[in-house]
């Protein structure tokens, strides 16, 4: 069964994470044996193209340009950690692969049930194209920086085999950031939704107070209630799907930067023949799926926040306990259940972007 809420710029990316090994979601119906094993024979592929990368460095007896050691630690910590990063996240894919399924079983319910109406049909594909073309830039811009650099230094052959060796890496674990970035923007897009409904009633309250109205909102609450709770089980399921890769990738990012700068500096200290915004431009990757992902859970937790400030705007009777209780509820609801991600419980990115490392107990 395909499933006609997800419009096709999101099934785009759905396939493209899908083939790439990085989910096994897809939106339409497949066996449950090709499902389980379709995973498994991407990682087997993914390890023979490791094992056939290891053996032409090795062939080629690769030896580092530098005249220090420090370079060449860089060097062989950066080919190491993106390696075992990329092992990770397949691996990952396959164990926590029920956890993805289960959020868009749970997001298409949340479509069919709560958004019936065409106006918001239609800015879910607004969204969608939206989304698709944002992160379609940022792969996009991450392949061709890595290509043009290939380019560039074609003629010195060490320098290619080496750097040829790893960017199946690089793009492995670069496109897990942009996974996440759209699990936040689908969970932030269902928060924005839910808080113009609450403001809606809001602004009504505020022309006319009548006690079947009060009521009508009362009844609406408990639905509310329950949407939020989906919503925020969503989240859970993000944080479930990939807690150790993306804290992984933030550390190969960390290498991988400090890496590149100090490549770039001796390429440009020992002026090769090549360009300095081609040696600066190695970092644009790794800065911009930072920025990303930064930029976007904070809006996503941002609009969270949203919520209580759109619940207390709801004007009623003072003699109306009954709707303040439940109003009260749902704001210690939203409070209990907080949007964050947790990244294998030391890393935490929530509102305050990326905050509490090493606090939270694992």
């Amino acid at each position: 069964m395909k499933y006609k809420i997800l419009c096709n710029p999101l099934r785009i990316l759905l396939h493209v994470f899908y083939y790439m090994g990085l989910s096994t979601y897809i939106s339409y119906k497949v066996s449950p044996k090709w499902q389980r094993l379709r995973p498994v024979k991407l990682l087997v592929i993914h390890l023979l193209i490791i094992a056939f990368l290891i053996i032409m460095i090795l062939q080629y007896k690769y030896d580092p340009p530098y005249h220090d050691n420090f370079g060449k630690f860089y060097d062989i910590l950066k080919f190491v950690v993106l390696f075992a990063v990329h092992l990770l996240t397949l691996l990952e894919t396959i164990i926590t692969g029920q956890h993805v399924c289960e959020f868009f079983h749970l997001y298409y319910k949340l479509n069919k049930s709560w958004f019936k109406s065409s106006r918001p049909l239609e800015t879910i594909r607004r969204t969608y194209w939206k989304l698709f073309c944002y992160l379609g830039f940022s792969l996009v811009l991450t392949v061709a920086i890595e290509i043009n650099y290939l380019v560039q230094i074609r003629k010195k052959r060490d320098w290619l085999v080496f750097f040829s060796s790893y960017t199946p890496s690089i793009f492995v674990c670069r496109c897990r950031i942009p996974q996440l970035v759209m699990y936040l923007e689908l969970i932030r897009m269902k928060l924005l939704q839910l808080n113009q409904k609450i403001q809606q009633y809001a602004n009504g309250t505020k022309k006319v107070q009548l006690k079947f109205f009060e009521n009508f909102i009362y009844n609406d609450l408990t639905q509310w209630a329950k949407v939020y709770e989906d919503i925020y089980e969503t989240s859970v399921l993000v944080s479930r799907s990939m807690p150790v890769s993306i804290l992984a990738i933030f550390v190969a990012t960390y290498v991988k930067i400090l890496s590149d700068c100090y490549w770039s500096y001796w390429v440009i200290y020992a002026k090769f023949e090549l360009h300095e915004i081609f040696e600066c431009s190695l970092l644009l990757p790794s800065v911009l799926n930072i920025l990303l992902v930064l930029v976007v859970s904070k809006n996503c937790m941002r609009t969270a926040k949203l919520i209580p400030q759109s619940l207390h705007s709801i004007r009623h009777s003072v003699g109306n306990l009954c709707l303040s209780r439940k109003i009260q509820h749902f704001s210690l609801q939203i409070c209990h259940q907080q949007i964050i991600f947790k990244a294998f419980g030391c890393f935490t990115i929530d509102c305050y972007i990326a905050s509490g490392v090493l606090l939270q107990p694992i």
